[in-house]
């Protein structure tokens, strides 16, 4: 672990998670919340018992201060209140050649639209090239989420990948997107 993580945007901020995140945190991750309608839609919503469980390992995480370089994981956090409002995360599409596949979520229907989302997938991206000699990021979505689709456009991402009808979201089909950026393509000032 090396020292807290944060970094500031205009209207966002990501951080490291804190115990005070937890509880609005378990909140969010309740199945009645829209954003689930949203983020991964044609997914199961976790049980009471695998919520609970995820902010137990992450109170474990805090409590250590176990924290990987890079990240895999931010808070999204309002600017001036500094309270949760999302997150920011990264997993291995191919560990063997050092893909990296990057997720965004805004929990609070409050703070959907004005830039939110487009500024917290900014600072990630700044903060994966700035950390590490990976060559590319990416994102999947579906066609149905015109808002994450958009994030990709105004940032500058390319529409790599779209495999038609390949999610079902409320009984329609909908695209499977995936929008990606190379490091060579990438250039924070130019997106700020």
């Amino acid at each position: 672990m090396t020292g807290d993580i944060s970094l500031t945007g205009a209207l966002v901020g990501l951080r490291d998670w804190r115990l005070d995140d937890l509880a609005p945190y378990r909140e969010w991750l309740r199945p009645h919340h829209e954003w689930h309608a949203w983020d991964g839609p044609y997914f199961p919503r976790p049980t009471d018992a695998q919520a609970d469980e995820i902010c137990a390992q992450l109170r474990r995480r805090i409590t250590a201060a176990d924290w990987p370089t890079p990240r895999t994981g931010l808070v999204i956090a309002d600017r001036d209140s500094d309270v949760l409002v999302g997150c920011v995360t990264w997993y291995y599409e191919s560990e063997a050649t050092d893909w990296r596949r990057i997720g965004v979520v805004l929990y609070d229907p409050a703070s959907w639209s004005g830039g939110r989302g487009t500024e917290a997938v900014r600072l990630w991206t700044d903060y994966l090239f700035s950390s590490t000699d990976i060559a590319r990021l990416d994102f999947a979505t579906w066609s149905g989420h015109t808002a994450m689709c958009a994030i990709g456009s105004k940032l500058g991402w390319t529409e790599e990948a779209r495999f038609r009808d390949a999610r079902v979201v409320r009984g329609q089909p909908y695209d499977s997107v995936v929008y990606g950026v190379l490091r060579r393509e990438w250039s924070p000032t130019l997106k700020a």
